[in-house]
């Protein structure tokens, strides 16, 4: 994908249906905005028109001129991608009206803080009319972050006012202008309408909501999953070496059909957006409105989709934000809609139409949450709060609750980011201590890391309380109760970082456990034991046998047995069978030195350490599994001589 660059500010101009937008912007720019023959007959802009000014020094911005009806907001949402500003158009001759108000709340809930007023048909207003409807835009504007916003007044049919307007657009566009620091996000373009275009294919349009993109490059349909390449690009109707945030942009996908690419879906820089149909979000109603209720049905509007969903409210008293208001919800969708976390959504109430308010998408979700779900609420809403902090945000999503290490694409997937950039925010986060890099590539939470250490002090502490004179634990158990991924964690830990945890990392089939103190009298105990089968050799006693001798009850004979195992002192064969090391390492040494020379004479090994096939038979077995020979038909083979024998 191509690099970012900067680009014009993109003002979207809203307002109440014939206020003159249309003819506003073609005054302004020279360049009538409506598409479609229907919308010119009919006066009225029914999907969303484009126009471009730029000044003699070159400075440019784009204008998205959006529908005035109030039964075509949902094309209003979709103009609303890439804007950096907006100007709301008031007419003189008519004054705020419902679709107005309307207008300007969607503008409010999506986000966009940069505006300006063109009071439209002033040729038509006296004094006393324009004192009248300016008051009139200053109610509707108080207490925004509008309230301040500049007024002009300005005539489409006798130029009045359009030098001071073209002014009022520059110095917002200015101020709109986003930060000089590099954006993270990977191309995102919400597809506003395809087609087939003869000798072409098909061509997608929409305006380029992130990243960007140029000739050659793949993108992928979201839902969906296929993929094309890029033959051509084209920026507000001309041909362009590149799409970019803002920018009225058409891409040519000669691998895809028209239906394959419909309104709603997204083109992204493949596996940098997920898509699903249980959206974890936060709502915040309308000022005035009574809540929804649970389960409460609504139309969710992102970029150019619009999906019916069901709105589930968390308990009561819980999933509270920190905005005003603003609460944790579940959308369910009927349909599965693309995403990246901190996109903006309306929810809309169907019939009667009207919004009910706007949230924040964060997650999708598999279940809907549940009061129980006390800890995944709390996360996300901690996700919440990092949405405009990249390295406190990457945090946040690697410390979900059951989440565990993620890769840099699984990352970005989840951003909606570029890879490269993904990577150095994820480096970033490291070395500010708010993730953990497992392994190259690899990262870990660190609330994620604190709790695999709790799981392990957990496993160990039960361990511990049912074997207290264990100085190992096997790996198996530890596989066991972390599962397959976490075990995979601690085993990427560094020596020092697992001796933290209280573990000491060992070749063979266990780990050490540091910090335990034995009694004198079982250290005692086990030397007299250690000592007794050194001289038994290759034919010691039987647990029983030992127990009866020394008085011990089997219990305690087990566990001496695993004492001096875990001490690395004997080798178990068998489950009972215990054997010096020392006398397993000779009959080692001599089983090597005979497959090395004439191969294996197993009746003078026998005679050698004066045993029975009862003993000798499974230390051979036990060799073989080992490593250190492999059986073959009837013979064996040396396969590794230094194998270890624990």
């Amino acid at each position: 994908m191509a690099d970012l660059r900067p680009v014009p500010v993109v003002i979207g101009t809203a307002g109440h249906i014939d206020h003159g937008k249309s003819a506003l912007i073609e005054a302004l720019c020279g360049d009538h905005p409506d598409r479609w023959r229907e919308e010119k007959e009919r006066g009225i802009t029914i999907d969303l028109g484009y126009a471009e000014y730029a000044w003699p020094d070159g400075f440019e911005v784009g204008f998205v001129d959006v529908p005035g009806h109030e039964r075509l907001v949902r094309k209003m949402v979709a103009g609303a991608t890439g804007m950096g500003a907006a100007m709301l158009v008031v007419a003189c001759d008519d004054g705020v009206m419902p679709q107005t108000r309307e207008h300007f709340e969607v503008l409010q809930l999506l986000g966009l803080q940069h505006g300006l007023i063109a009071l439209t048909k002033a040729d038509l207003a006296d004094e006393e009319t324009l004192e009248l409807v300016q008051a009139d835009v200053e109610e509707l504007l108080a207490g925004s972050a509008w309230e301040d916003a500049p007024m002009f007044a300005v005539s489409a049919h006798d130029g009045t006012g359009l030098d001071e307007l073209r002014a009022g657009v520059r110095a917002l566009a200015e101020a709109a202008r986003q930060a000089e620091r590099e954006d993270p996000a990977a191309f995102r373009l919400p597809v506003q309408r395809s087609f087939a275009l003869h000798g072409a294919g098909t061509v997608a349009t929409g305006v380029c909501a992130a990243g960007a993109v140029t000739e050659g490059d793949t993108v992928e349909v979201q839902p969906g999953g296929m993929r094309s390449r890029v033959r051509r690009v084209h920026v507000h109707g001309r041909p362009a070496t590149q799409g970019a945030p803002g920018l009225r942009t058409a891409l040519n996908l000669p691998d895809l059909d028209a239906e394959q690419v419909p309104r709603g879906v997204v083109l992204a820089e493949p596996g940098s957006i997920l898509a699903g149909a249980l959206l974890r979000a936060t709502f915040t109603p309308l000022a005035g409105l009574t809540a929804p209720k649970h389960g409460t049905p609504v139309l969710v509007l992102a970029g150019t989709a619009a999906v019916a969903a069901k709105l589930w409210l968390p308990p009561e008293g819980e999933g509270q934000g920190a905005a005003p208001g603003e609460r944790l919800v579940d959308l369910e969708l009927e349909e599965p809609m693309a995403l990246v976390p901190g996109q903006r959504l309306l929810l809309r109430r169907p019939s009667p139409a009207a919004n009910l308010g706007s949230g924040r998408f964060l997650a999708f979700g598999k279940k809907r949450l549940r009061k129980r779900d006390a800890e995944e609420r709390e996360a996300l809403l901690a996700f919440r709060a990092a949405l405009d902090q990249p390295e406190d945000l990457v945090a946040r999503l690697l410390d979900q609750p059951g989440s565990g290490e993620m890769g840099v694409d699984a990352v970005a997937a989840h951003m909606g980011w570029r890879r490269e950039a993904t990577a150095a925010i994820l480096q970033r986060a490291a070395e500010a201590g708010g993730v953990r890099e497992m392994s190259p590539g690899r990262f870990l939470g660190m609330g994620r890391a604190g709790e695999l250490a709790r799981e392990i002090q957990g496993i160990l502490a039960h361990w511990r309380g049912k074997h207290a004179h264990r100085l190992r634990i096997p790996i198996g158990r530890l596989r066991e109760r972390l599962g397959k991924e976490r075990f995979a964690s601690l085993q990427r830990l560094t020596p020092e970082e697992i001796a933290v945890l209280g573990l000491e990392r060992r070749p063979g089939l266990h780990w050490g456990i540091l910090g335990i103190e034995l009694g004198e009298d079982w250290l005692q105990e086990a030397d007299r034991w250690h000592s007794q089968l050194l001289e038994q050799g290759l034919m010691p006693l039987s647990w029983e046998e030992r127990a009866a001798e020394s008085g011990a009850s089997l219990e305690r004979v087990e566990a001496l047995a695993e004492l001096l195992e875990d001490q690395g002192r004997v080798v178990r064969v068998e489950g009972t069978m215990t054997f010096a090391r020392e006398a397993v390492e000779e009959l080692r040494s001599m089983v090597v030195a005979q497959l090395q020379g004439e191969g294996m004479d197993i009746p003078a090994i026998r005679d050698r350490f004066g045993t029975t096939r009862k003993f000798l038979m499974p230390l051979l077995e036990y060799l073989d599994d080992r490593g250190v020979t492999v059986r073959r038909g009837g013979n064996r083979i040396l396969r590794d001589a230094e194998a270890s024998l624990v």
